[in-house]
């Protein structure tokens, strides 16, 4: 498990920078492993108790979790050896409750006239809930890759046109001798754009919130 965690991470670095604007900061601290039987994490299949698992769910679940500056920091310590160690993900996740997934803008989440009942709700699912379970998301991981590959591509095509135009580019302004040349160069930058978008949106992990 600790070979495919590190494995994991490294994916989740090398898979390139993520804009990062303020934002969203999940902190658990003081978690740890006990004799006394505590509700459970299960991170990529090893199962943790958390005595502050309840504010994580709180905070994921009012937090805009697909947005890419989302950041968790989760401390844990093994069961058998005490090492302690520290989960971090930043970036957007998909939230599952019950195997539904949570939409963007829900019950929990959204900031409206009727907080109380928002709470409520939120208060009623956590007291629910029998375990979590963290996990890869292989889609997000295999989109990811697609997804820069054609990056990568229209990288290249950019730099070829502009080997053989020879634009001048002065921050979002382009200076070229013919219209068709610097309507394909912002074509290029625009399918850019739009991909880096999606690359960043794109969610590693899911979080399962399990209640039966």
């Amino acid at each position: 498990m600790r070979l495919y965690f590190i494995a994991f991470l490294l994916l989740v670095l090398s898979c390139g920078n993520l804009n990062s604007q303020e934002g969203s900061k999940i902190d658990l601290r003081n978690v740890n492993v006990g004799t006394k039987r505590l509700p459970t994490i299960f991170l990529f299949g090893e199962e943790y108790t958390a005595r502050n698992r309840d504010d994580l769910l709180r905070g994921i679940l009012k937090s805009q979790f697909y947005r890419p500056d989302l950041n968790i920091i989760i401390n844990l310590e093994e069961f058998i050896s005490k090492r302690t160690f520290s989960f971090r993900h930043k970036g957007p996740i998909d939230i599952m409750v019950d195997g539904k997934r949570l939409r963007n803008q829900n019950v929990y989440n959204t900031n409206s006239l009727y907080g109380q009942e928002r709470d409520q709700r939120l208060l009623k699912l956590i007291n629910e809930v029998k375990n979590v379970r963290i996990d890869s998301n292989l889609n997000g991981i295999l989109e990811r890759r697609v997804i820069k590959k054609e990056i990568e591509s229209i990288n290249d095509q950019i730099a070829k046109l502009v080997k053989k135009i020879r634009p001048e580019i002065e921050n979002d302004t382009i200076y070229v001798t013919e219209k068709s040349q610097e309507k394909a160069l912002r074509k290029f930058y625009r399918i850019k754009n739009r991909q880096e978008k999606r690359f960043d949106e794109t969610k590693l992990i899911e979080i399962n919130i399990i209640t039966n």
